[in-house]
């Protein structure tokens, strides 16, 4: 599932990354209702430029790209936010080069990591000429060369601590703090069931001017927990210039209930 909640997305249940969703609809895309799924399924993505999990993209890369299955519709869905979503340059639009080829202009930087979906769980625009919704996804990736005078954000301290052992199960939170004000971004990363629960109506939080983030959890006792701090797909933390921190693997392990 994607619980959409202000600027904060759940990611299939196992990870949680910050997405800022918006829309580039053209034509009648916001006014169409939901469609049924046809015979032939929702549009399958065939190809993108750049491809997801690249590492050395060109930074004078100037548009991307994605080609569906079928011919599309003229609507289209975007989807991002932050500083992983790349600025478009003034004055340019979003457009189809074809009837399977959908444009987004592009200004990269050097050294960065960026992220950028088709379509999301509010947002459905890339549809089919019969109105069939293709499903959510997302491409990251990240450009050559070192970032300018920009500093890579690093953890000065996480609460547990980090391959912490007979960490007491009621702990209600974990906390990880960074040298450097951070974007509102975050990535905690993990699969059940080693990923902690969540606390109903609790939110992921930032505190301490930005440099230090909050995950609420429920911790089960004798129980071993595996996650990660941004990962090859998630990079929602970042700093404020949109440096991405590099993947940090977090383990700890609860004793038993007291």
């Amino acid at each position: 599932m994607i619980a959409n909640f202000h600027k904060l997305s759940f990611v299939g249940s196992v990870a949680i990354a910050l997405l800022v969703v918006f829309g580039l609809a053209l034509s009648r895309a916001n006014a169409q209702p939901p469609a049924t799924r046809g015979a032939s399924g929702p549009p399958r993505i065939i190809a993108t430029s750049p491809k997801s999990g690249a590492a050395d993209v060109d930074p004078g890369l100037k548009e991307i790209t994605v080609t569906f299955d079928r011919d599309m519709d003229s609507g289209m869905s975007w989807t991002g936010g932050g500083p992983a979503l790349p600025k478009s340059p003034e004055g340019s639009k979003a457009h189809w080069r074809d009837k399977r080829t959908c444009v987004l202009p592009v200004v990269l930087q050097s050294g960065r990591a960026y992220r950028v979906g088709f379509n999301s769980k509010s947002y459905q625009n890339f549809r089919d000429v019969d109105g069939v919704a293709a499903t959510p996804s997302a491409i990251a990736f990240r450009t050559s060369g070192l970032p300018g005078k920009t500093k890579a954000p690093e953890i000065v301290a996480i609460d547990p601590p980090n391959g912490a052992t007979d960490v007491n199960p009621a702990v209600t939170e974990l906390r990880v703090t960074f040298n450097i004000a951070m974007g509102h971004g975050m990535s905690w990363v993990g699969e059940v069931p080693n990923f902690p629960g969540s606390p109903e109506g609790k939110k992921p939080y930032w505190t301490d001017g930005g440099k230090t983030c909050v995950l609420p959890v429920v911790l089960r006792p004798g129980w071993k927990y595996a996650l990660s701090l941004n990962s090859r797909s998630f990079q929602g933390f970042q700093s404020e210039d949109g440096v991405a921190l590099a993947p940090v693997a977090f383990r700890i392990e609860t004793g038993d209930a007291r």
